[in-house]
């Protein structure tokens, strides 16, 4: 048996079945081994997929790794605004030959908070009005852009006018901006293969523009979907179908998904890289650095947290559920701006359209407080206030829970219920209900209203009671007390 095995030590694979003279499976012997061998096969065919996925991952931690080195190593940070934020103005605009021009078609600011890795992308629409100071008119925002380009297209002195213009508007120091033609928009998407988008609502333009004389239908379906540039393009263009609040929230989904795309697939490709960096000169115009490029990558492994808001005139001061975040803004009868449908801030007018006062606290809590919107509470609040006691204090019974909820929404809270409660109570008090503890969102809270003490509830028929609340606001009677001394506001 020893000489038999010897003779094999120096063969090949190839040449062993040379040898081969007795059936491989006979005997009890072999059918254990016939046993093994399929085990094997089974175990590779069953595994296999994991094996690959651990592979992936494996090849994703090296590629952050390497990423993490280069852009710490080479990179340089980028300004931060006072509260620590990095802001960038993103403007896309139609390519020279395209109908509009260089009107901006979609004006966003998105601000990065490196600490919590989270990004708010806060849309502003196209007609609100504003004035130009170096002018002296007034008009639509998207006009700035145009106007302010000169005969020569220079985009700097575009870049500055819009970028001040929405300091004033949002309250918050804007450095850097990215000025991207749609034609780079087309090319990026293509590079990626197509980027996939949850499309949150069907609807039909049948008014798309297809050339300069001519116009189609476009149609999208509710449901998650692999899009190509073009179908990418016609999504966050169309305009005849909704409204231009719901084309804003369109065109952040793209930036949102563009972004995922890239730390999938694009980060760890050295192909794709220099696909995308070629487009990326080519189409868009910023005054972030290269170095300053590479000390962001850093935080593209890590970017957990994308909030997407715009101001609008969508919502409700009669009815909680149809008020919406960022409604602050209003249109005014179009006779005050001869004949033209005009978006301007509440609080403003025709003669003081510059009001920004709820407009920029909006953006200091979405922008610079988004730890509650990390915790994404859900608030069920209930009136427990003695009615009588209401009617005494402040001569007037009012919707009181109702009016609470519409406000909070309107800064992006929350609110899953409103309701009365069964019992009075004498204080205004928070329970909490979930399994976080939701400090950040209590801490925001009190900006609102003022709490008088926070309980964590452990009964559990109070949680069975209100399933799906991680938080219950109870307003009590001091809730009127602080009514009495500071009128209530549905903007601040």
């Amino acid at each position: 048996m020893f000489l038999k095995k010897k003779r094999f030590r120096n063969k090949t694979i190839g040449e062993l079945n040379n040898y081969t003279t007795h059936k491989p499976f006979s005997g009890f012997a072999g059918v254990v081994k016939l046993f093994i061998i399929l085990a094997c096969v089974f175990l590779v065919f069953f595994v296999g997929k994991y094996v690959i996925q651990w592979a992936q991952i494996v090849g994703w931690y090296i590629s952050k790794w390497t990423v993490n080195i280069v852009s710490k190593t080479m990179g340089d940070d980028m300004i931060k605004d006072e509260l620590w934020n990095i802001n960038v103005m993103i403007v896309g605009f139609g390519w020279q030959g395209h109908a509009g021009g260089y009107l901006a078609d979609s004006i966003m600011v998105a601000s990065f908070n490196p600490k919590l890795s989270a990004v708010t992308m806060l849309s502003v629409p196209r007609d609100l009005y504003v004035y130009n100071k170096e002018k002296n008119t007034i008009g639509r925002v998207n006009a700035l852009f145009s106007s302010s380009l000169g005969r020569k297209v220079v985009f700097y002195s575009w870049a500055k006018v819009l970028s001040d213009k929405l300091e004033d508007i949002m309250g918050i120091k804007i450095p850097y901006y990215a000025l991207i033609d749609f034609e780079w928009f087309k090319n990026i998407i293509d590079t990626l293969g197509g980027i996939t988008i949850d499309v949150p609502e069907s609807f039909t333009d049948s008014t798309y523009p297809k050339n300069e004389l001519q116009i189609m239908t476009v149609h999208f379906d509710t449901w998650m979907q692999l899009m190509s540039w073009e179908r990418a393009l016609m999504y966050a263009r169309s305009r005849h179908s909704t409204s231009d609040f719901a084309r804003s929230l369109r065109q952040q989904l793209i930036v949102k998904w563009v972004m995922n795309k890239l730390v999938e697939n694009g980060l760890g490709n050295v192909n794709k890289l220099k696909s995308l960096y070629s487009d990326y000169t080519k189409m868009v115009t910023t005054n972030i650095s290269l170095k300053e490029m590479l000390g962001m990558v850093k935080y593209a492994y890590n970017l957990n947290n994308i909030f997407s808001f715009w101001y609008t005139t969508e919502c409700s001061t009669i009815l909680y559920r149809l008020s919406y975040p960022g409604c602050f803004l209003y249109t005014p009868p179009r006779e005050l701006f001869d004949g033209a449908s005009a978006i301007i801030p509440i609080g403003g007018s025709a003669w003081e359209i510059w009001f920004y006062d709820y407009t920029k606290n909006f953006a200091f809590f979405v922008a610079h407080n988004q730890e509650y919107l990390i915790e994404n509470q859900k608030i069920t609040i209930l009136n427990g206030i003695d009615k009588n006691f209401a009617k005494a204090t402040i001569k007037k019974s009012e919707w009181f829970a109702n009016q609470l909820a519409i406000k909070l929404k309107k800064y992006a809270f929350t609110i899953s219920d409103v309701k009365n409660f069964s019992q009075t109570k004498t204080w205004t008090i928070v329970y909490v209900l979930g399994t976080g503890e939701y400090k950040n969102t209590i801490k925001t809270l009190k900006y609102f209203i003022n709490i008088d003490e926070v309980i964590v509830e452990t009964d559990p028929l109070l949680s069975q009671e209100y399933t799906g609340a991680d938080l219950l606001l109870v307003m009590g009677n001091s809730y009127i007390t602080q009514l009495a001394t500071k009128p209530f506001s549905y903007y601040k």
